[in-house]
């Protein structure tokens, strides 16, 4: 028989609706049984995760519960939800999105519970969707971000020995997104309360001008704190952009997210170590400029980079990296960029610490002021450099790259040669 118009519509239809299936899997409800405080029967009334998983060949282990803005009233579950999720999983990350509950039904107690149950939910299925159960974050916009502040500042209690399984998880985030929303800290809460929220990364603009002032309010006190924050903030946008996809402006944003989690070690089950170790140019420390160390074993491994500024006490070119900003154990290829041949930092000079610490006190007297000017008009401040010059290979002849195999507690030296 001729195929028809008709026919080819409904194939057509039939492919478009499988294809829409294996974007969507159904809700996972949070409480089979009946969520606690449930007023009716309808899917408002019933907490649920929708997951994203993504291909296994493409996966790092990590996830991300989704939480969709609009003000308690809706859930803007498109561009904030669906569009987010998709791309998490495109970049290997298990996306959970949440389907909480709604205001006038319901009221915080209630959409709190929600994501804490749904952070507990994933958690027990770690194995299942083969994620790290200690590398779970959330993202928020809008009212979605209030929603993941106020439940990371109030976890709750594990129980070890729950009958219900979900229990015996921390409801707690690994880490915190925070798109053009946030919790405003009550003026009252102590700082280490603050330190021990997760490590945030935050997204505004300033023509958002009532979110912008809320998320600077939280920042500051999440930087006085000592807390683990990054913000950007950029000039234009109105509220409720999501990822901001196609935007060549404001869409910048979700690769800056991108470097955050992947620098940050949350996209690798490996450990960052410590790294110290001394960078020579020459034979001569370097005395101004960078290190990138770029993984090869694994691309989700973070990269790291070391600033060298010849400042603080302690041999030139040394350096040293906290855990958090580490490596994790491997080879790394090396690239060293020199950014000046000649640089003296002011807090390695002895005069200039003793006069720069007399003008802090107001101490400085006439003998002072001229002896620093003496000083200024001998020191040779011109250029020493026109083209930041980059070091690729340990010698300029070498084919191959510059490679270092990184252990723990192991030293490196770095050291590259012009000629």
């Amino acid at each position: 028989m001729k195929p028809t118009k008709h026919h080819l519509y409904y194939l057509l239809f039939f492919l478009s609706f499988i294809a829409f299936g294996q974007q969507l899997e159904n809700p996972i409800l949070l409480w089979p049984e009946g969520a606690p405080g449930a007023t009716g029967t309808s899917d408002e009334d019933k907490p649920a995760i929708i997951p994203f998983v993504p291909e296994a060949s493409k996966r790092n282990g990590a996830a991300v519960l989704v939480v969709p803005g609009g003000g308690f009233t809706i859930r803007a579950v498109d561009h904030e939800g669906v569009l987010v999720a998709q791309w998490l999983k495109e970049q290997g990350i298990t996306a959970f999105l949440l389907r909480y509950r709604l205001r006038p039904m319901y009221n915080r107690e209630h959409w709190v519970n929600d994501g804490q149950r749904a952070m507990q939910y994933i958690r027990v299925h770690a194995d299942e969707y083969h994620i790290s159960a200690n590398r779970v974050g959330a993202v928020g916009f809008s009212a979605g971000a209030d929603l993941i502040a106020d439940m990371s500042l109030n976890p709750l209690k594990v129980q070890p020995n729950a009958v219900d399984l979900l229990d015996r998880m921390p409801s707690k985030p690994d880490f915190m997104i925070l798109g053009y929303g946030s919790m405003r800290l009550p003026e009252d809460l102590d700082n280490a309360t603050i330190a021990n929220l997760p490590p945030t990364f935050m997204y505004c603009t300033v023509e958002d001008r009532g979110t912008h002032r809320g998320m600077l309010n939280m920042y500051n006190r999440m930087f006085q704190a000592g807390a683990v924050v990054e913000a950007h903030f950029f000039r234009n946008g109105i509220h409720g952009t999501g990822f901001a996809m196609g935007d060549p402006i404001l869409g910048e944003w979700k690769h800056l997210l991108y470097n955050w989690l992947w620098a940050g070690g949350y996209l690798t089950d490996k450990p960052q170590v410590e790294l110290k170790g001394v960078v020579k140019l020459d034979g001569e420390p370097l005395k101004k400029g960078m290190v990138i160390l770029t993984p090869l074993d694994n691309k989700n491994n973070p990269p790291v980079i070391v600033y060298i500024n010849n400042t603080g006490t302690g041999e030139l070119g040394r350096f040293f990296m906290p855990k958090a900003q580490g490596p994790v154990e491997g080879k790394y290829k090396v690239e060293v960029r020199q950014d000046a041949t000649r640089w003296t930092s002011n807090s390695r000079e002895p005069f200039m610490i003793d006069m720069m610490q007399k003008q802090r006190n107001r101490e400085l007297t006439e003998a002072d002021i001229k002896a620093w000017s003496d000083y200024i008009r001998q020191r040779d401040l011109s250029p020493s450099i026109y083209n930041q010059k980059v070091y690729a290979h340990q010698h300029p002849n070498d084919t191959s790259d510059y490679v270092i195999d990184i252990k723990k507690d192991e030293e490196i030296l770095v050291e590259v040669f012009s000629e």
